[in-house]
């Protein structure tokens, strides 16, 4: 979870970029609104982590409190709306560079990400009035998280292509390419990294199941056998 050195170090290199001491009170005050809009959206992004799991153990848990969910339902639609509004106005009313694009994209990876948590809510809610269940839920799961973690790779991904681009035909800095750097480490490369090695788990555990024998109607009657999961 975020602890405010996101918003820290991103203040250190715009006002060293910008020379944000020496400017006057009217582009100091303009200049700051934007660190305002940083701190906003990784705010928002510490509320999706903590909301995330609390929403989803709602629904896991069979919770029947209309109170409870509507709470929660009703915090996924705000992180899910406002972030979509903020890259929108920020993309309206500012001509697009940068460090504008770092924090469009991550309005929209908080938008992305409460979309994948309220598609795996409903998902629980509906196996929850449902008698016989969802089939395939795991599998449904994982592929919801797939592709949420995939759309985050592909925003992460352009705005590094993006930042690249300005950097070899617009404005050159090293603290650009110090960013970018950091920014192709950090949301390209690890991402990628635990991506596919989650995909690789994943596959040697569907692989493993596959190899095991499947026990035929005679046998579970003869040990009166029973799922360890849903008790069928």
């Amino acid at each position: 979870m975020h602890r405010g050195v996101t918003e820290g170090v991103t203040l250190m290199l715009l006002a060293l970029q910008t020379g944000l001491l020496d400017l006057h009170v009217l582009q100091r005050t303009f200049l700051l609104s934007i660190i305002l809009f940083i701190v906003v959206t990784s705010t928002l992004q510490s509320m999706v982590e903590i909301s995330d799991p609390i929403v989803l153990a709602l629904a896991a848990t069979g919770n029947r409190s209309p109170w409870k969910h509507l709470r929660g339902v009703s915090m996924c639609l705000f992180l899910f709306i406002f972030p979509s509004f903020m890259a929108y106005k920020l993309s309206h009313f500012f001509d697009m560079d940068f460090w504008l694009l770092i924090m469009v994209s991550s309005c929209l990876l908080t938008s992305l990400q409460v979309l994948g948590t309220f598609f795996i809510y409903s998902l629980f809610m509906v196996e929850l009035f449902q008698d016989g269940g969802v089939e395939r839920m795991d599998e449904i799961i994982y592929g919801v998280n797939a592709v949420s973690r995939v759309l985050e790779f592909l925003v992460a991904l352009c705005v590094v292509a993006y930042g690249t681009w300005e950097s070899m035909f617009g404005e050159w800095s090293w603290i650009g390419v110090s960013v970018i750097i950091v920014h192709s480490y950090v949301n390209v490369w690890l991402r990628a990294q635990s991506g596919w090695s989650s995909f690789l788990l994943r596959r040697e555990a569907a692989h493993k199941i596959g190899a095991l024998p499947r026990a035929s109607e005679e046998q579970l009657r003869a040990h009166n056998d029973l799922c360890s999961i849903c008790f069928q």
